[in-house]
């Protein structure tokens, strides 16, 4: 049998009723773009100050500092035209094995080189030193070094602890942590 009802069904409801709830579920989100829209100049001059970004498992700090860094690269001493690059001398196998299991262990790596190259100017100009955080600071105090390859160095090793700490490395600022290391190895053994 069929039945055919005129009228308002029973649990149905009316298109005012409808539309009041769809507008009450989109208030928030709507609130929210309305602001961020008025005070978006603000927002991202906030923005541009920010230091960290973190999502999950990710993190923007280690890039903008590695940013920070590149952007200082060129005003270290331009290497001579007839001198090798010194740095390539290690071994780029282990780094691109490393680089495939963990980016903070390649960075780990990279670092090291600059580590014992500090070690060794400091033997070769008689500077005794427990480490080469040590080693860094008698050498910029006799002017073996210059002050900007020092600060680099400080903000490298700041990075370096920070992967030692399992912040979060992605496989191209591992990449560009070892040019830096190159960059600053070529520096420290040219002085």
């Amino acid at each position: 049998m069929l039945s055919l009802t005129i009228g308002p069904a029973e649990g149905s409801t009316d298109w005012l009723t409808w539309t009041a709830s769809v507008l009450g579920s989109l208030a928030w989100p709507l609130s929210a773009l309305v602001i961020a829209l008025i005070f978006r100049r603000p927002l991202l001059a906030l923005l541009s100050r920010l230091d960290e970004l973190s999502w999950g498992d990710k993190s923007a700090r280690f890039a903008q500092r590695l940013d920070r860094l590149e952007s200082e690269a060129p005003a270290l001493r331009p290497e001579p035209e007839a001198v090798p690059d010194l740095a390539l001398s290690g071994d780029h196998g282990r780094f691109l094995q490393l680089l495939d299991l963990s980016p903070n262990a390649a960075v780990l790596d990279a670092w090291s080189g600059v580590e014992e190259a500090l070690t060794a100017l400091a033997h070769d100009h008689l500077i005794a030193s427990p480490d080469a955080a040590e080693a860094s600071r008698a050498l910029g105090k006799r002017g073996i070094l210059p002050t900007r390859t020092l600060g680099m160095i400080g903000e490298m090793r700041a990075l370096r602890n920070a992967a030692a700490h399992n912040q979060p490395i992605s496989v191209s600022d591992a990449l560009r942590f070892r040019n830096l290391a190159k960059g600053v190895l070529n520096e420290i053994r040219l002085a």
